[in-house]
């Protein structure tokens, strides 16, 4: 899938992100909500409190707004930036494309992102793990967990105002996100998961 495709999709996206994301039912809600705040609760008492935090994708800023720390967060959607500002205002936020990550070697001590990992191809996701390790000693990544027993990825059909576009999409298991990233699960939930993982200089291009 084109990096163009995507981005055209979360800009289109934007006013309605917050309110269709993974929403359906009543039962899906309610376990998203109760995971949300879960994780909100976890990420302040995790990560380092006077920390350089980098976020890549930070959309719209649902999950922004819990990082402590010196917070920088990026996102190619400038709709979904100007909807952050008003829900992280503690964040310097940067209008960019990935790749590469627009910042000198070793300025943040952990890169998070939250469901933008799961939306990268092989070549894509080789590129942010090395320019992650460049920037940065740690990562932290917020993914979508499989709604069964195994990993699943390919083309997702999306729709905005009619407009179709076909989005690639992987969702996880504790043991296929570690065995990709190496680290721990900060959080194995039924709608998603948290990992957190040590980089490699040796990861890096």
């Amino acid at each position: 899938m084109p990096d163009s495709v995507r981005a055209k999709y979360y800009e289109h996206r934007a006013p309605v992100y917050d309110a269709t994301s993974y929403r359906g039912n009543p039962e899906t809600d309610a376990g998203l909500d109760l995971e949300t705040a879960e994780i909100g609760d976890l990420l302040p008492r995790s990560l380092p409190a006077d920390g350089r935090i980098l976020e890549v994708g930070c959309g719209t800023g649902v999950w922004t707004q819990f990082l402590p720390g010196r917070v920088t967060a990026m996102d190619q959607s400038q709709g979904m930036l100007d909807i952050a500002r008003t829900r992280a205002p503690h964040a310097q936020l940067v209008n960019a494309a990935f790749p590469p990550l627009p910042f000198p070697d070793d300025a943040f001590d952990l890169v998070f992102a939250a469901n933008f990992y799961g939306l990268l191809v092989a070549d894509e996701r080789d590129a942010f793990l090395a320019e992650a390790s460049r920037v940065a000693r740690e990562l932290v990544i917020l993914d979508l967990r499989s709604d069964g027993r195994t990993h699943t990825e390919g083309l997702e059909h999306r729709e905005v105002d009619g407009v179709p576009y076909p989005i690639f999409r992987r969702r996880f298991t504790p043991s296929s996100l570690l065995a990709e990233l190496g680290g721990d699960v900060l959080y194995p939930g039924r709608y998603f998961l948290v990992v957190r993982a040590p980089l490699h200089k040796d990861r890096q291009r």
